[in-house]
């Protein structure tokens, strides 16, 4: 879409309030945290060794929401036009429901710690809200052969199973100070260019508005972390990044290409954790020291080079993506799965790194 300098005043003050206000927010909420004792205690799963406040993610979503709410009305007032909150956000209603049930599903997690089970539904739920307001994942695209298979009656499964998978993967990639909101913020950045420049002007400014809440909660994130977004923050960010795709374009076989390869890290540390527990035998509930974070810390690596690392892998990874709107797709496509094949390879190396020292040891 054309940069015109109303959309760009939309952005920077969607981004600039979303930021300010997180960046007030957190302070406040980890005296609260520590006022009412709402902390996350150290144990012998987890790599902090002090309590910690768990209200970053209702800091993140109270950023989202105040920015989001305000950003219209201030702009349109500004530029007397008639840009308000619900001509935006009208058609996407059953989005914004959704959203907000995970997010009081994590809330209620992080307070009270639900069974896995009732996790589960609450996420279920959540999806089949998005489900519900047309987002479907129909197609699917066969890379290289410009087939796309019509999924018909597997699309609401698929779909939900999509939800789910990458909501629980930026929830379960949470393990270590900024690493999750590091990826997420990676992510809607790349979300926001993605569609500023295919005609989601919407989608965009929401990104944008994500982006500035989670740099004013990194702030407190960054190691030494002051407080943890919780599970109301990481379900919350991973429920964002699963839909936001499908809101944009649904019935494109291509639409998870970006998610698929921006969150290739969180995703196949999920699938390697599924794959682990079910050839050792366990319920895929139990948590355990294996995941990406947990190794890479095993071997001697520090919690700010896993953020570089990570961070440079990912705008990596970002660069084929935002190719792809930009170049014809086939000359693309190569390159994205040979990205997926190299973060594939290197999965695996460190496996046998992580359990070749496990082992001398």
């Amino acid at each position: 879409m054309e940069l015109t300098p109303e959309y760009i005043m939309l952005i920077f003050t969607g981004f600039s309030m979303a930021f300010i206000i997180s960046l007030i927010m957190m302070p406040l909420l980890i005296a609260l945290s520590h006022k009412r004792q709402w902390l996350d205690d150290p144990n012998n799963r987890k790599i902090h060794s002090e309590p910690v406040s768990r209200l970053g993610g209702v800091g993140i979503f109270l950023s989202i929401l105040t920015s989001g709410a305000l950003t219209p009305i201030l702009v349109s007032g500004f530029l007397k036009t008639d840009l308000t909150l619900f001509r935006l956000l009208h058609p996407n209603v059953f989005f914004i429901l959704a959203t907000i049930l995970i997010f009081i599903v994590g809330v209620l997690d992080d307070f009270v710690e639900l069974r896995s089970m009732y996790k589960l539904i609450g996420q279920i739920l959540a999806a089949a809200l998005v489900c519900f307001g047309g987002a479907l994942i129909s197609n699917v695209s066969i890379p290289f052969t410009g087939v796309e298979l019509n999924l018909a009656w597997a699309a609401w499964p698929v779909t939900l199973l999509w939800i789910i998978g990458v909501t629980n993967a930026v929830n379960l990639i949470d393990g270590i100070d900024g690493l999750s909101a590091t990826i997420s913020l990676i992510a809607f950045i790349v979300y926001a260019i993605v569609f500023m420049f295919t005609g989601h002007a919407v989608l965009s400014l929401l990104s944008f508005i994500v982006a500035g809440g989670l740099v004013g909660y990194l702030y407190f994130n960054f190691p030494p972390a002051k407080l943890f977004m919780g599970d109301s923050g990481s379900l919350l960010l991973g429920f964002i990044l699963a839909i936001l795709p499908l809101v944009a374009d649904p019935k494109s076989g291509t639409s998870l290409m970006m998610p698929i390869t921006l969150l290739s890290i969180p995703i196949l540390d999920v699938f390697f954790s599924i794959a682990r527990r079910w050839r050792k035998g366990i319920s895929f509930s139990n948590p355990d020291m294996e995941h990406l974070h947990h190794k890479l810390i095993a071997i001697g690596f520090e919690n700010r080079t896993i953020l570089a690392v990570i961070s440079a892998v990912m705008i990596i990874l970002a660069i084929p993506v935002l190719l792809f709107f930009v170049l014809p797709s086939e000359k693309v496509i190569p390159f994205i799965l040979l990205a997926w094949i190299l973060i594939g390879i290197l999965f695996m190396v460190l496996h046998w790194v992580y359990h070749r020292k496990i082992d001398s040891e």
